[in-house]
């Protein structure tokens, strides 16, 4: 009986461990961005080429607000590191006005170093800065290719 009452007290410590002290994910699904109460923008992933402007794209489907709507992003390092791979934005805004595609633009550095593919990420994120959804951008360096 001890054994049993142990097991279960391990059990639903476990539980509870997983549903209310890990973090969960965010409320809009991965990629997904609320842009007002019927639209949606959905976050895409990037190549990009070394010593380029890099586009990263935002598709906006619904209908946006009348006044606008303004997503705030930063960068975030990744095996690419600011300053050396790309220009970090600490904080930035993408003004999302209708439908379609719209998109920000991060600068990729160069660098003298032949290497692989890296990638560094734009995060969007909420007033409390809360990562709502990310794009991964990839970085090619042309002489490796």
């Amino acid at each position: 009986m001890t054994r049993i009452a142990r097991w279960l007290s391990a059990s639903a410590l476990a539980l509870l461990a997983t549903f209310v002290l890990l973090p969960q994910p965010a409320s809009a699904a991965a990629g997904n961005l609320p842009c007002g109460s019927d639209c949606l923008a959905q976050s895409l992933d990037a190549v990009c080429w070394e010593k380029e402007w890099c586009a990263v794209k935002v598709v906006v489907k619904g209908t946006v607000p009348a006044a606008g709507f303004v997503l705030s992003y930063r960068t975030a390092d990744g095996t690419a590191s600011a300053p050396g791979d790309y220009v970090a934005v600490p904080s930035g805004e993408l003004p999302v006005t209708g439908e379609g595609v719209t998109q920000l633009r991060v600068f990729v550095a160069g660098d003298a170093v032949r290497e692989r593919d890296e990638t560094f990420a734009v995060e969007f994120v909420d007033r409390e800065g809360r990562v709502l959804g990310a794009s991964t951008v990839t970085v090619r360096d042309p002489a490796a290719y």
